[in-house]
């Protein structure tokens, strides 16, 4: 697999041993012969491929009679019959050459054949020949063209007595294959096949979320409860550590480390641009590793046209607001949005003096296309580093590659104020931080003032810990356990108390999955609140008795 994952890939790898564990378990149904096909969702450039890739490494040092296929559908699905041709030409390619070679010979289809040969895919050849020789005709029945590629993975498979897992990534392309003429019902015919099969496994990922949400989780849709969904997260700031050490020529001071993790977001492209600039300014511009210039690296890559976090930015922003509609207004929500977050559509509708229903619908579409996420009826971008980017870039906010310190301060002290106290009083912070506890849950005890009960709590082990997100791709759950126990986890980081009622929802989810149920609110809880939470055995934290749990268990 060294040309498709060469070893300085292999090397930054860092951590995502609960995702790898997680395939592994259901890469075991294709074993038991009971096939779970899976689906990753997670933002961009979060580190999908980097753990497929892994995934299908390992995969293939542990079982000979399996052989992963990546099949990267952004550039597959340009049309119905480049479509087919690179389906079954991706396959023979993995089942051939392992991921060893150049694979460009299979998938042109003049040489698709000879290089099937030269492998040593006589068998395979002959399976093959039908689809080519449809694809050579001047107008190609797209229909059975699609019939026959989905179909070639349980061929394949039979002709070479193997199990395939096939990775598909960038999924939610497919969709584009419906556009052509005579070539409908194309996530339907994958259904058809899907269901007469267990010798193929598909893992699914993608990056436009709601998307590929809609495909896998609509009622409407042909693939509506075939895949388990897994949720990639942004790293801990352990894995942001270790990530940040495989790039940096020296490590940094202890005190460093979240620093980088709250600007960065633990997004593992952001702290591999952050850290290597730093590494920049270390070892060219000889400047001492200090607070002021992580922020430097962090300020120059995301706000220097030609750095990777601004080109990134630049590319994100400006594809998916092709891909919705309105455009000028869209970017207007944008930067109301960049200047104050958590806002409902009828503050955004005063802002832009609009009608709340056309505020609505904008803010649907930024939905659809993972700029914006709703969560109880307040909006707030998706990616807090795009958020400062277009708080900033819009409008006309940019600075040298070349910025010093001194010219940075104004920028840096604008920093502290968004970053440093997001990552410290805002929500979505926290709920990465409740879920990165429950991780190092190892049977400790701890003192009853921590969840408010009348008695010790042992704390369960749990194999997995992930938020819990609905079928439209927003988060319902903060986070759920599951292990030696299952627990349901809310977060609320506001200054108000929380009351019953909000108990009371939580209890019902609880309930529904069978489940404990945790509370953490920031500014504690009402009497009535703590009232019934005793009385249901609901556990409840506020910020002093999280920060009671962190210190005793991280």
């Amino acid at each position: 697999m060294n040309y498709f994952y060469p070893s300085d890939q292999q090397a930054l790898f860092t951590n995502r041993r609960q995702e790898l564990a997680t395939l592994d378990h259901y890469y075991q149904s294709l074993i038991d012969g009971t096939v779970e096909h899976v689906a990753l969702f997670g933002l961009r450039r979060i580190g999908k491929t980097l753990l497929l890739k892994e995934f299908m490494r390992r995969l293939r040092m542990t079982n000979s009679a399996v052989q992963p296929a990546f099949l990267d559908f952004s550039v597959i699905c340009s049309s119905p019959e480049n479509f087919t041709l690179g389906f079954i030409g991706s396959i023979c390619y993995w089942l051939l050459e392992e991921g060893n070679s150049d694979p460009e010979p299979f998938l042109n289809p003049a040489t698709l054949g000879s290089a099937v040969l030269r492998a040593g895919g006589e068998k395979l050849f002959d399976e093959i020949q039908p689809i080519l020789q449809e694809l050579q005709r001047a107008r190609p029945d797209r229909q059975a063209l699609l019939r026959q590629a989905f179909r070639f993975p349980r061929q394949a498979a039979t002709t070479l007595d193997k199990k395939l897992v096939l990775i598909c990534d960038e999924f939610q392309e497919i969709r584009t294959l419906e556009n052509y003429p005579n070539s409908q019902n194309v996530v339907a015919l994958l259904r058809a096949e899907l269901q007469s099969q267990s010798a193929v496994q598909y893992i699914l990922a993608g990056s436009a979320i709601s998307v590929l949400a809609g495909l896998l989780s609509n009622p409407d849709s042909p693939l509506f409860a075939q895949f388990t969904r897994i949720s990639i997260e942004p790293f801990d700031r352990e894995s942001t550590q270790e990530l940040a050490n495989k790039l940096l020529s020296e490590p940094l001071e202890a005190d460093l480390y979240p620093l980088l993790h709250s600007l960065t977001w633990g997004h593992p492209f952001y702290i591999t641009a952050v850290a290597r600039r730093m590494s920049y300014l270390l070892d060219v511009v000889q400047r001492p590793l200090s607070s002021d210039v992580v922020k430097q690296a962090f300020l120059v890559e995301t706000l220097s046209p030609g750095g990777r976090i601004y080109d990134f930015c630049q590319y994100v922003y400006d594809l998916s607001l092709q891909k919705a509609k309105g455009y000028g207004a869209l970017k207007s929500v944008l930067q109301i949005l960049a200047q104050e977050e958590g806002l409902s559509a009828s503050e955004v509708a005063r802002q832009l003096r609009v009608t709340s229903g056309s505020a609505s619908d904008y803010l649907r579409w930024l939905c659809e296309v993972d700029l914006v996420v709703e969560k109880e009826k307040a909006y707030y971008f998706r990616d807090q580093v795009l958020r400062f980017w277009v708080g900033n870039v819009i409008k006309g906010i940019e600075i040298s590659l070349t910025a010093e310190p001194m010219d940075l301060k104004g920028l840096i002290n604008r920093l502290d104020h968004q970053f440093q106290r997001v990552a410290e009083e805002l929500g979505d912070a926290q709920e990465s931080l409740v879920r990165e506890l429950m991780r190092h849950f190892k049977g400790q005890t701890v003192h009853e003032e921590v969840f408010h009960t009348q008695r010790e709590v042992t704390l369960p082990v749990f194999q997995e810990v992930k938020a819990d997100i609905s079928p439209d791709g927003q988060i319902e759950l903060d986070a759920i356990g599951e292990g030696q126990e299952r627990w349901v986890v809310e977060v609320k980081w506001r200054n108000k108390r929380t009351g019953s009622k909000e108990l009371e929802k939580l209890l019902m989810h609880a309930k529904e999955r069978k489940a404990r149920a945790w509370f953490v609110s920031r500014s504690g809880f009402s009497a009535d609140a703590i009232k019934y939470a005793i009385e249901n055995e609901i556990l409840i934290t506020d910020k002093y008795g999280l920060e009671i749990l962190r210190k005793q268990i991280l």
